[in-house]
């Protein structure tokens, strides 16, 4: 039998009342990316034909911010009126859909893809009206508590203030669920907004189809921290932590990659690294470097995006590169800032090194041939082009335009031709 299709609706309309912030909730970043592209990416790994965000507040930013994700269907929810409300904004983009519609918290972004595809696993196979993902947490206060019958079958969802006696259990209901679409649409025309707060709750429609004999089961996850929403700026640190934990967990683990020191070490989402790389304490490395193989890079070293780092390179303590191309062999060990830069093979920045690439107005590319040495404290006025096997003297300045000719020695404020150099 063929797998039912399947798209996701991501819940990503919340303010940031909490959060103190004129920014989105779900475009704050954790480990250099929006808190809503970690979302997305769980999307990606449940092999959804269509994914459906629901936006809210601040809807043109997001928007915005993902214009180069064409694929993702916008939904506007305006007011904001609860989860429930939200996924009625998205019945029409749900109608004739034929199979599963799973429903994901732009606000829960640390979701492993083994989780997910467990939760889905479940649900196909006992064919249920829905699948609430749960979690048993040591301290459920504040959570709704799953209610199950004798065979494990979800009886319910008690939100805690509504707890009677027998009722209370450390097993949580964690927002997100797999729903056979067609049964979902159904309960969602007589979805109600009688409570306190005036809303339309997504539990309803659990209870509905407890309530007209409709099968719904729970998948408990297996490390409730992935279940972890954020609210505030505390919660944000504390993903942010367990996000960049996750990754160094995979260099080190599958990509055999060494971290001397994890406690120090930070390394952002996306960051490609090759095996035999050693990373030392004290690093920053943000989202968009790649690193070749048997690397050495740190203590104190800041890669920012747009480097890229062949094989056998050397970065060393209080280096900082930004859109810095360093091939096979080059070394930049010491205190040096590396911008717009691109540097050959096997050449060597000397400490002090400065590419000034920032002229007030705009930024220019500098170019560093192949077995170049450049002594230390020199500075680079970009742009600027050192040939092969050229030589600037300890604090040197190569004015802007001025290039330096291959196998030539030169040094002095402005740089002025001392010499050849031997190949």
């Amino acid at each position: 039998m063929p797998e039912r299709p399947l798209k996701v609706v991501i819940l990503a309309a919340g303010k940031s009342t909490r959060m103190k912030s004129d920014t989105p909730k779900v475009l704050h970043t954790i480990a250099g990316v929006p808190m809503l592209q970690w979302v997305l990416d769980q999307a990606s790994a449940l092999n959804t034909i269509e994914t459906i965000a629901v936006v809210g507040f601040g809807s043109e930013q997001v928007k915005e911010a993902f214009s180069h994700h064409r694929a993702i269907h916008w939904v506007t929810q305006e007011p904001q009126l609860g989860t429930g409300h939200a996924l009625m904004q998205c019945r029409e983009a749900l109608k004739g859909h034929n199979g599963d519609v799973a429903v994901l918290c732009g606000d829960v972004p640390l979701l492993r893809a083994r989780t997910l595809n467990a939760l889905l696993d479940k649900h196909r196979e006992r064919k249920t009206a829905c699948t609430v993902l749960t979690a048993r947490v040591p301290n459920p206060a504040g959570y709704g508590r799953i209610q199950r019958d004798k065979k494990g079958y979800v009886l319910g969802i008690v939100e805690d203030r509504d707890l009677q006696p027998g009722q209370d259990s450390n097993e949580i209901n964690t927002g997100t669920y797999l729903f056979d679409s067609k049964l979902l649409l159904e309960r969602l025309e007589r979805l109600g907004q009688d409570n306190a707060q005036g809303e339309y709750y997504l539990t309803d429609v659990v209870r509905m189809l407890v309530e007209d004999n409709k099968r719904v089961s729970a998948s408990v996850v297996a490390d409730w921290r992935e279940t972890l929403g954020i609210n505030d700026r505390k919660q944000l640190a504390v993903a942010e932590r367990r996000a960049r934990r996750r990754i160094l967990d995979f260099l080190m683990l599958e990509m055999g990659v060494t971290i001397t020191d994890p406690r120090t070490t930070y390394v952002e989402a996306g960051v490609q690294i090759g095996r035999d790389t050693v990373i030392h304490p004290c690093t920053v490395i943000h989202t968009g470097v790649e690193i070749g193989k048997n690397c050495s890079i740190g203590p104190f070293a800041h890669l920012r995006s747009g480097t890229r780092i062949f094989d056998g390179c050397k970065v060393g303590a209080y280096v900082e590169t930004k859109n810095a191309i360093l091939d096979e062999g080059a070394k930049a060990g010491h205190l040096a800032y590396l911008g717009d830069v691109s540097v050959g093979k096997n050449a060597n920045i000397g400490a002090g090194t400065i590419v000034a690439n920032y002229d007030g107005k705009e930024k220019h590319h500098t170019s560093i041939g192949d077995n170049a040495f450049i002594g230390c404290g020199t500075v680079l006025v970009a742009p600027v082009r050192v040939g092969k096997n050229a030589q600037t003297g300890a604090n040197t300045v190569v004015p802007k335009g001025k290039n330096v000719p291959e196998n030539t020695v030169v040094a002095g404020v402005p740089a002025k031709e001392l010499r050849k150099r031997e190949s």
